[in-house]
């Protein structure tokens, strides 16, 4: 294993330890069911971005643990309701939450993970100046305001054809990029970084948080779904007007342009016709989606560079991640 891959696996364990030894309680379903996905592994991304932050800053490891732990359980507790908001069957390759135990449980487990994360932050803040413990609630609490107006706004997309590429980035800055931000900008914040560090980390977490989304709706259309965990074509069935799709329907022409109208939203096409659909989206989209990826991504990175790096491990990961967003396959 390379530096790169040890150091990821050691903030990984610790977090996945950390997760296991504190989200416990009486009522066994609920606990098992509030920790289904957590149990199922994941990229690990946000509390590793928030690790090595702390790290580039020169903050305590044992508090970036605490934090990584808290934004990971704040993620579980959004992909919890986006299924069942999604109606999605699986992710990471097993049942979904509200499959597998129920809706009513899995909402309650969401909860719990809710209350958790912010359990969890508590923990890493403990002990810092009430003006920085300050900063780092507001800017937790402001993550989980966002996710919900990005969420808003996707849903608010599927019955709309006007759609804009600028209102597509802001929608996913708020549902996804932010969380990756709030996890860069919190490390900084608990490690003790000065206003300008904490700034160019979050926006490192911003830029870095668009591009994976961007990625994240390519390989929707692209990966195979065994590898992806997740059903390939959900965005085609449930209407998701990501930029694949607002690239297509402004370059195709009229006669493939009313075969992504009719088909995009229709739950009851069969593999060919989604096969099909998403072949027409991609011709017109993909090279397109990627370039702008890499875009955000070199912006990521400029910020990254303004930074006064005490660790230079912690910044060869930061870079690494970066990259790692756009060239995955899962």
């Amino acid at each position: 294993m390379s530096d790169i891959d040890d150091y990821i696996k050691e903030i990984t364990d610790n977090v996945n330890t950390l997760m296991e030894g504190e989200i416990k309680g009486e009522v066994r379903e609920l606990y098992e069911a509030s920790k289904h996905l957590i149990r199922t592994g994941g990229k690990r991304l946000r509390p590793t971005i928030l690790v090595a932050s702390l790290d580039l800053v020169g903050g305590e490891r044992k508090r970036g643990y605490y934090g990584g732990a808290a934004v990971e359980v704040l993620h579980t507790f959004t992909l919890i309701h986006d299924d069942i908001m999604d109606q999605d069957s699986f992710r990471r390759g097993v049942p979904t939450v509200h499959v597998k135990y129920g809706v009513p449980m899995a909402i309650l487990a969401g909860d719990l993970l809710h209350a958790e994360a912010f359990r969890l932050l508590n923990m890493a803040a403990r002990g810092l100046d009430s003006e920085r413990m300050y900063k780092i609630f507001d800017m937790f609490s402001n993550a989980i305001v966002m996710i919900s107006e990005g969420q808003a706004m996707d849903m608010s997309f599927e019955n709309r054809w006007d759609i804009t590429v600028q209102e597509y980035l802001e929608m996913i800055e708020k549902k996804t990029a932010y969380l990756f931000a709030a996890s860069a900008g919190l490390g900084a914040l608990i490690g003790n970084a000065n206003e300008e560090e904490v700034n160019n980390l979050f926006n490192y977490g911003i830029n870095l948080g668009i591009s994976f989304q961007i990625v994240d709706d390519i390989l929707g259309l692209t990966a195979d779904e065994k590898t992806l965990g997740k059903p390939v074509f959900s965005d085609i069935r449930e209407g998701k007007k990501t930029i694949l799709v607002l690239k297509a329907l402004d370059e195709a022409p009229e006669e493939e342009k009313k075969i992504i109208k009719e088909n995009l939203g229709n739950r009851n096409l069969s593999r060919e016709e989604l096969s099909q659909t998403a072949d027409i989206i991609k011709k017109y989209s993909l090279d397109y989606s990627y370039k702008l990826a890499e875009d955000y991504m070199n912006k990521a990175l400029d910020y990254l560079n303004k930074i006064n790096v005490r660790n230079e491990l912690a910044k060869k990961v930061l870079e690494y991640l970066a990259v790692f967003t756009v060239k995955r396959r899962y």
